[in-house]
């Protein structure tokens, strides 16, 4: 008989340790009930003030977080132009040298001739890279044009296998007749 007066006790006095365990907070002193219902709505303003201050923070985390990347990204841009600029002007005095040192050995062999070495290799490096963009500009139109080619192939097989036709029986098809299957 002690365990449900004990029982019945704590369910009729909000201030007691809840007895249900499955209850949530469980062990911790329920808040005590406010005097006036003003201060209800005082603590619940004061409450959602630290709402807001909170979700504010975390807003500013984000901006700064997204700050932070951006921030990255450019002097990663940066780093990376400067390292463009370097390697590209290694490379335009490489082939500066190299160009150099083509048209002095055809000038040793054209003495009487000593401008016909810069003419000759500058012609041929000029119109060297105009055939290999010409070459790759080709190879790369044949390829787009072989990969839609087998696109438009499997969609007519598709075609073909779900609906026993394909656009092109339609399309090559006698005037009365279309949108008949065959």
């Amino acid at each position: 008989m002690g365990a449900e007066t004990e029982s019945k006790d704590a369910v009729a006095d909000p201030n007691r340790a809840n007895p249900d365990p499955d209850a949530k907070n469980v062990g911790a002193a329920p808040l005590p009930p406010p005097a006036h219902p003003g201060d209800a709505i005082r603590d619940a303003f004061a409450q959602f003030a630290m709402l807001l201050e909170f979700a504010a923070y975390y807003v500013v985390t984000r901006v700064d977080a997204i700050k932070l990347t951006v921030r990255r990204l450019g002097i990663t841009v940066g780093m990376l132009v400067i390292a463009a600029v370097g390697v590209s002007a290694i490379v335009v005095t490489a082939v500066v040298l190299l160009m150099r040192g083509i048209a002095g050995g055809l000038v040793e062999l054209f003495p009487r001739y000593p401008w016909l070495g810069d003419l000759i290799v500058g012609f041929v490096f000029l119109i060297l890279p105009l055939f290999a963009v010409m070459i790759g500009m080709r190879r790369i139109t044949r390829m787009f044009k072989s990969f839609t080619v087998q696109k438009y192939e499997a969609r007519q097989r598709q075609q073909r296998q779900h609906f026993g036709s394909d656009v092109r029986d339609h399309a090559t098809a006698a005037p009365g007749s279309a949108g008949k299957t065959h």
